[in-house]
């Protein structure tokens, strides 16, 4: 971990909204921070948030596997990554600039940016290639298009929110 932030640092961290471009974005975010938290503290209960959030908006069914593949992108990043990561609590507007690398890379494979994407992972890694990150992304584009998709404003109850 590192030094506490002033109040300063924090003005200058983006928001969640500058970075996500939609609310499987928002959810992607969000339960990444609930598994980083659950790796943190070594206590189920932050998976358990992430899974009764996702389930709540997306059903049961495709909450698990949209948690499931976010599970294996932050698997993968504590893989391939031998550095450190911060994460901020889930419930926070703020983003750390590895949340932003991440909501990127994640985007690049929402958008097919295979080749991108690929650079992105292994600049987040530090390494010069990070094939099981790329996977889990991969694997995740589906999972994530159809969270957008029911996440549409338009068929989302004014106010829902993952907690």
């Amino acid at each position: 971990m590192s030094a506490p932030l002033t109040r300063t640092d924090h003005a200058a961290m983006r928001r969640v909204a500058d970075i996500c471009g939609d609310e499987a974005d928002i959810l992607a975010l969000s339960v990444a921070r609930f598994v980083a938290a659950g790796y943190m503290t070594s206590d189920v209960a932050c998976w358990n948030a992430a899974f009764d959030g996702a389930e709540q908006l997306l059903g049961p069914t495709e909450g698990c596997r949209f948690v499931a593949c976010v599970v294996a992108i932050i698997r993968a990043l504590r893989a391939e990554r031998d550095g450190d990561w911060s994460f901020m609590p889930a419930s926070c507007c703020r983003v750390t600039g590895h949340e932003c690398a991440l909501v990127t890379l994640i985007n690049q494979g929402r958008q097919r940016l295979w080749t991108d994407l690929e650079a992105a992972a292994a600049e987040i890694t530090g390494r010069e290639a990070a094939p099981r990150l790329v996977a889990a992304v991969r694997a995740a584009v589906g999972p994530l298009d159809a969270a957008a998709q029911r996440l549409a404003p338009a068929s989302c109850p004014a106010g829902a929110v993952l907690h």
